[in-house]
């Protein structure tokens, strides 16, 4: 009969890459952004749950010796964001589970997920937005779309992004 052990090595001991810093199911700060567009202006933070929220990396090949980015990785994340909308004159506190798609981690990101939260005068608020970073963002930006649909805001931003997942990886 299977059974679970807490003496079992955790994800990071098994794992020989630089996400071996966030081990368990601790929250961890993964980056902030600041920015804005059209009537729009916001700023956020992304955190992760510790190494779980890696869905799926490119296998580390075993001849490598020292730090190793994935060429594709798949990870869960969440972001908590201010965003003030000239147009309606209100603030809006919104949260964003996201998934996030990297190809060579700091060439080409690509977010995607809900936005849930409370605005001053639409009240409830949701919608959908997609990130387009890395590269595309010219390092250390990104491009955002998205909709609210209670405030019938489509809204871009362009955001500068500082992820501390990238500096952690520099430091080992």
């Amino acid at each position: 009969m299977p059974s679970i052990s807490l003496a079992e090595e955790s994800a990071c001991q098994k794992s020989d890459n630089y996400y071996c810093i966030l081990d368990g199911f601790s929250p961890t700060l993964w980056g902030w952004s600041i920015g804005g567009g059209p009537y729009i202006a916001s700023g956020g933070i992304d955190f992760i749950v510790g190494a779980y929220a890696i869905l799926y990396e490119t296998a580390r090949p075993d001849s490598l010796i020292g730090i190793w980015d994935p060429t594709h990785e798949f990870m869960w994340t969440n972001r908590i964001r201010l965003i003030y909308d000239f147009d309606n004159d209100q603030v809006g506190f919104y949260f964003q589970p996201n998934l996030r798609y990297m190809f060579e981690t700091l060439l080409f990101t690509v977010t995607s997920g809900p936005e849930i939260g409370w605005a001053y005068k639409t009240g409830f608020d949701y919608g959908w937005s997609v990130r387009i970073g890395g590269l595309a963002g010219l390092g250390f930006g990104s491009h955002e779309f998205g909709y609210l649909i209670n405030s019938k805001k489509v809204y871009y931003t362009f955001s500068l992004d500082i992820t501390l997942g990238f500096w952690a990886a520099m430091s080992i």
